[in-house]
């Protein structure tokens, strides 16, 4: 059986029953205590200095003298902790290991040392000697009105997307106004950037006004990077930052006691609002939560304020928030993208161009409503109009190098103007390349450019007029004429006169004879 712990009040009311002249047995009946604990006590008030027939001392005084005695081990009856005192080293390099509990020192205890000692003899060595077990001091913070708020999400279970008619996993936004524990609600199906930024401006609108400092997890939709001295928020977060004018200020990782305001606003949303209730959609639950904030749980007495949260917020808060900017937030979407080898990066399923310099590189892209900004460093390089549609392609051709460039510019039009100053014959060559299938035969047509670059406008324009004698426009034809040389013009064949027998010249046909659209008769 444990043993009874007796508080110091309790040990000065026994010795005030003896100094007034009670006995042992009396002051037993009287307080509930044993008769050795009664006689310890009234023996430890007399070596501080209590006798009967004089006046009681102060009682500070007499707690400061009977904790004075107290602590001599001479004067205390501790048999039990005096066998525990002979293994402190043993007990010292247990209690090093994270995961030792005092419940298991107990065990050790008694199967090392084969030792007969209660649990609870032990759970108050460890916290007298060591101070293990014992709560850490913690010191409630409060603010001034206006000054701070504290955001979370937490789960609220499964709820009807009014959109699809399904049931899917809903989260409870909550933001809780420090000072007077005045709250915003809102239930989402998603915690993403957007969703985020959109919660954070329904609760300033709700409010009226902005708190100075908003107190957030480490979430990715408000931090990036957790860091307990220099955190690195969302992008899209910072920009909303700076444009309510509020500071964000993210609590250390894995210390939800930092926010505890608004971590103790979670299950109170679960078991108040949502516990036995149906409703039809999530949009008829967020009907609820407006009304709730303000009318029900906002006029309840608030267990640590004492006060009602909506009242207080009415009176002496909502005038020390911050007013809302006169412009509306255009929510940006962020993105970290890679400039690919075609000078694009690829945004919201849209294509952008950067210099050529880029290529390779890290950016980061910023969407707007109506503008795509492409960044490196924190440095503007880049400005699109945004895509309307996705797939579309933003390209400014100055990105691309000259020579790239060039080969871009050589379309139909620039093709048949450049054959043209080459010569006729080279452009009628080009004409005819491109009137039949212009899009598929453009390639080839300035690759007969570029052989008239290379071999010059006399030999083309030679090659040219050859080709169109024969009526060839291949292009491997036109380079073979070039690179053999075969660009001299042909000499006029002679009639050759031959001399045939008469039996020979009967074989002989006129050239109508072979004509295909008439019949031969045997």
């Amino acid at each position: 059986m444990a043993r009874r712990q007796i508080a110091m009040n309790e040990i000065v009311e026994m010795i005030y029953h003896w100094h007034q002249g009670a006995g042992i047995r009396t002051i037993k009946g009287s307080l509930g205590f044993d008769r050795k604990t009664v006689r310890k006590y009234v023996d430890l008030g007399q070596k501080a200095g209590v006798q009967r027939g004089v006046p009681f001392p102060a009682e500070d005084e007499l707690v400061r003298k009977l904790k004075e005695l107290s602590t001599s081990t001479l004067l205390r009856e501790t048999p039990a902790q005096d066998l525990i005192i002979p293994h402190r080293e043993w007990i010292a390099e247990l209690i090093k290991d994270e995961q030792m509990t005092a419940k298991q020192v107990w065990r050790l205890f008694q199967e090392e040392k084969d030792l007969s000692i209660g649990y609870c003899t032990v759970k108050r060595y460890l916290k007298t000697e060591f101070q293990f077990g014992v709560s850490p001091v913690t010191v409630r913070l409060e603010v001034e009105p206006g000054s701070q708020a504290q955001v979370d999400f937490g789960y609220a279970g499964m709820m009807v997307n009014p959109l699809t008619g399904k049931r899917h996993r809903a989260w409870a936004f909550i933001m809780t106004i420090s000072f007077s524990r005045h709250r915003f609600v809102r239930f989402v199906f998603h915690q993403d950037v957007h969703t985020w930024i959109d919660c954070h401006i329904r609760a300033f609108e709700f409010l009226g006004g902005v708190p100075a400092t908003i107190v957030l997890d480490n979430l990715k939709a408000g931090v990036i990077k957790p860091d307990i001295y220099d955190p690195t928020l969302n992008r899209a977060y910072a920009e909303l930052e700076r444009h309510y004018g509020f500071v964000a200020d993210p609590a250390k990782v894995r210390m939800a006691r930092h926010k505890g305001k608004v971590e103790r606003s979670v299950p109170v949303v679960r078991k108040h609002l949502l516990a036995g209730r149906q409703f039809k959609d999530i949009d008829q639950v967020n009907e609820r939560a407006i009304h709730w904030c303000r009318a029900e749980i906002g006029m309840e007495v608030h267990g640590t304020t004492k006060r009602r949260p909506f009242e207080v917020f009415k009176a002496e808060e909502a005038q020390c928030l911050k007013p809302l900017p006169t412009e509306a937030f255009e929510r940006p979407l962020w993105k970290k993208c890679t400039a690919h080898q075609d000078h694009h990066v690829v945004f919201d399923n849209s294509y952008y161009s950067v210099p050529t310099r880029f290529i390779g590189t890290k950016v980061w892209v910023r969407g707007g409503r109506k503008m795509v900004n492409i960044f490196l460093d924190g440095e503007l390089i880049k400005t699109h109009a945004r895509a309307d549609r996705q797939g579309t392609w933003r390209t400014d051709t100055s990105d691309y190098p000259p020579e790239k460039l060039a080969y871009l510019l050589r379309n139909p039009s620039y093709c048949c103007q450049k054959a043209s100053e080459v010569g006729p014959l080279t452009g009628k060559l080009v004409k005819q390349v491109l009137c039949v299938h212009t899009a598929q035969h453009l390639r080839k047509a300035q690759a007969i450019l570029r052989l008239a670059e290379k071999f010059g406008q006399v030999s083309m324009e030679a090659a040219a007029g050859r080709c169109l004698a024969f009526g060839n426009l291949r292009h491997q034809s036109i380079k073979t004429i070039l690179e053999k040389g075969w660009t001299k013009p042909q000499e006029k064949i002679k009639k050759a006169t031959v001399c045939l027998s008469a039996q020979g010249q009967g074989f002989l046909r006129a050239p109508d004879y072979f004509a295909a659209n008439k019949e031969v008769c045997s």
